[in-house]
């Protein structure tokens, strides 16, 4: 299994409206991802910083990730601090 995380910044008072953005367009596209198993979108309120985490079966596919990553940026130009850091991690054990 593989894990991805994105970190990401969020202007003061848009966490709420990012997590609506992301919900609407990651809810609809990994699902079609292969290997996607799970997300999950997480901020710390006081700081604005944001997280997300999916689960996948297989190392998510860059050709595929790389232009919707880039369509999600796109929507929240407008509500995003900067780019967002993204790190994959190969699952080495679990419970």
């Amino acid at each position: 299994m593989y894990i991805r995380i994105v970190r990401g910044q969020a202007p003061p008072g848009q966490v709420e409206e990012l997590a609506r953005r992301w919900q609407a367009f990651w809810g609809a596209q990994m699902p079609q991802v292969p290997g996607f198993r799970h997300a999950d979108f997480a901020a710390v309120p006081e700081t604005n910083a944001t997280i997300s985490i999916s689960v996948w079966d297989q190392r998510p596919d860059q050709t595929t990730m790389e232009p919707l990553m880039e369509q999600f940026r796109t929507q929240v130009a407008d509500i995003s601090a900067g780019p967002p850091a993204v790190e994959e991690y190969e699952t080495l054990a679990d419970f």
